[in-house]
């Protein structure tokens, strides 16, 4: 399924997701697994996004936790600080929602990680509610998209890496170099 904001604030309300929002030192990593790129308008699902990823056994690297970072005071520093983290991120996700279209540093982040780790970026569509379908804009069409869900024969859930409908693997295959394949 595609995520969506109802979906989230359900988890929120149920307690499956803390919705408290605060910054913290970021994690003292060599390396994380993905680095998620969103709208500061969606900052609150960026930040419920990243406890599912947790959940399911990813660290993340989210700007909002970094207290090294200022964003009332935007430079060519904050760039290099962000392209840093990059650099230690397996892969991209792109949480991406009406707010991300219209986003000056959105674009950027998924084109200089494009570069630094050869297209290893993914759409994320964040959508209202169920059933509502994703138009993603041209240039994020080059990007396979990222679908949340249960694991057949078990009752937890997994983030998948769709090329289409029927070709796609689990995201932690994808971020170790793997390739979406067609599965029956």
């Amino acid at each position: 399924m595609i995520l969506t904001k109802q979906f989230l604030n359900e988890q929120k309300q149920k307690g499956v997701l803390n919705e408290s929002f605060y910054r913290h030192k970021p994690q003292a990593l060599n390396e994380y697994d993905v680095f998620i790129s969103y709208s500061w308008n969606d900052r609150q699902y960026a930040h419920l996004v990243e406890q599912l990823l947790k959940k399911c056994g990813y660290s993340a690297y989210v700007d909002f936790n970094d207290l090294t970072l200022n964003r009332t005071d935007v430079s060519v520093d904050t760039a290099k600080r962000l392209v840093e983290k990059m650099r230690k991120c397996k892969g991209l996700l792109y949480l991406y929602s009406p707010s991300s279209s219209v986003s000056k540093w959105c674009p950027w982040e998924v084109g200089v990680f494009s570069g630094i780790k050869n297209f290893r970026c993914a759409n994320l569509p964040l959508v209202e509610v169920s059933g509502e379908s994703f138009k993603g804009q041209e240039y994020l069409d080059i990007y396979p998209y990222v679908e949340y869900e249960k694991i057949k024969g078990k009752n937890e859930y997994q983030f998948w890496i769709f090329e289409n409908s029927k070709t796609y693997t689990t995201l932690k295959d994808w971020l170790n170099g793997g390739k979406p394949s067609q599965r029956q």
